[in-house]
């Protein structure tokens, strides 16, 4: 059982649930409520919808870890798969759980009245299938796949509460002429975090295990073009990154409601970003880069966890 968690990632599953949660119950329930407009989709749904999210995750996890013992192996990483577990089990465990992604996830797109939804979860399960088999190999689409999934898990959580909102407040919104269009901005944002926070981390993973990739062929990103040119890459990726939150920070700067933002921002994402880009242009070949992904994985989860001062700040202000 330990063997089968550490397969299927717990912690990252837990991450997941907790992300789409937050979304929903910090980031556009009180959005909503500022118009007195309640959510739509059932809290049972829901669940479904997050328990969808997590077999196919799951699955992924399973089947990259299937095509990656080698890798693994010569990374100095933990390999389950062929040891723990046999490889007819994972590859059983694989199928079985996005199959009851795909089912889950298509009975809550039937729910909402959009039952071509259920593609998201086809396509999902598609995209985890050959970035472990092939995408990862090529040079930057694997890390470019994994990051679009990765933004889309805050995504989702929208994407399904629109139509049932449309639905029941159709008349509202003919009348007054305005739709949920911010709720979209609203959770992009943290979907384009998302987005680039892993991205970063997986130009940093490919940057430590550059050895590795080169025993098996990998077209990582230094292998290609070279461990100074990633290291640079790396850097610009963080310093843009900065630059977007740092945005969002100077708007909130002089905001008389929030005094939260800047001080928040700054500590929690902006200096732990800036160490890591200090840590990555001094790093050398071969060396360890624990403390700099633990400064990546800190502000990626400020980013998420700042929907909870988007509560706060909604919840403290009168509109």
């Amino acid at each position: 059982m330990l063997s089968l968690l550490k397969l299927i990632r717990l912690p990252n599953l837990i991450i997941i649930a907790l992300t789409q949660y937050v979304m929903r119950y910090f980031i556009i329930q009180p959005i909503l409520a500022i118009n007195r407009i309640q959510l739509q989709l059932s809290d049972l749904n829901f669940a479904i919808l997050v328990m969808a999210t997590l077999f196919v995750a799951a699955g992924g996890h399973i089947i990259n870890d299937y095509f990656d013992s080698k890798a693994d192996r010569l990374n100095k990483r933990d390999v389950i798969v062929g040891r723990k577990i046999s490889r007819r089990i994972s590859l059983m465990l694989h199928q079985s759980f996005s199959f009851i992604g795909v089912v889950l996830g298509g009975y809550v797109s039937y729910k909402v009245g959009h039952w071509q939804f259920v593609l998201i979860f086809f396509m999902a399960g598609g995209l985890l299938w050959f970035y472990s088999t092939s995408y990862k190999n090529h040079f930057i689409l694997g890390n470019l796949v994994l990051a679009f999934i990765c933004a889309a898990i805050p995504f989702l959580v929208v994407i399904y509460e629109i139509p049932p909102l449309n639905k029941t407040y159709a008349e509202v919104l003919v009348a007054s002429e305005t739709n949920f269009d911010y709720l979209l901005y609203w959770v992009g944002a943290f979907s384009f975090f998302s987005f680039f926070a892993v991205l970063i981390h997986q130009f940093v993973r490919d940057l430590i295990s550059v050895k590795g990739d080169k025993e098996i062929g990998r077209r990582s990103l230094p292998f290609i073009i070279g461990f100074k040119w990633t290291k640079l890459i790396i850097v610009s990726l963080i310093l843009f990154l900065c630059a977007s939150v740092f945005g969002v920070w100077y708007q909130f700067l002089n905001a008389p409601v929030d005094k939260i933002t800047p001080w928040y921002f700054s500590l929690l994402i902006i200096i732990p970003l800036f160490l890591l880009a200090y840590l990555v242009l001094k790093l050398k070949k071969d060396e360890s880069l624990k403390f700099g992904v633990f400064l990546l994985r800190l502000a990626i989860l400020a980013g998420i966890s700042y929907a909870f001062v988007v509560n706060h700040i909604l919840s403290n202000t009168n509109f």
